[in-house]
């Protein structure tokens, strides 16, 4: 009778200490939630010389000789412009603020007036059509 007693009695322990389980208090850590990347900007300078010599034939090359630099300096710069390509302007109702939707190389940005990325400043803008600025050359992108 006793070994049926301890018996049942481990067992009404076990299924008491089951329903009410000791919780480990688990201490709160304090974490900088601030996060701050820094930005580096490297500009990679380089020059281009006027080569006469073809280091694989070793002949000569006349051809450049005689041509003007300025008129091809220009077609560079207007061929690099970036693919930018404008989609709206988020604004909220009570606030003069818009934020403008902006695409350049494929990457969606949302620019305020000013704000410059990959070069390319936002000069002003509204609903139909913005004005951006890069390399001094300005260009007016409407809406799609």
């Amino acid at each position: 009778m006793v070994a049926v007693l301890v018996i049942w009695g481990t067992v009404a322990y076990k299924f008491v200490n089951g329903l009410s389980p000791d919780v480990a208090e688990i201490a709160p850590q304090d974490l900088n939630v601030s996060f701050l990347p820094k930005i580096s900007v490297k500009v990679d300078t380089f020059s281009i010389k006027n080569i006469e010599r073809d280091p694989f034939l070793g002949t000569l090359n006349f051809n450049n000789k005689g041509k003007s630099t300025s008129a091809n300096t220009q077609k560079k710069v207007t061929s690099n412009f970036p693919n930018v390509t404008y989609g709206g302007v988020i604004k909220k109702q009570d606030l003069s603020d818009q934020v403008f939707v902006v695409n350049i190389n494929k990457n969606q940005y949302l620019l305020k007036r000013g704000q410059i990325v990959d070069s390319v400043k936002l000069i002003r803008g509204n609903t139909n059509a913005i004005v951006v600025r890069y390399n001094n050359i300005s260009k007016t992108i409407k809406r799609q």
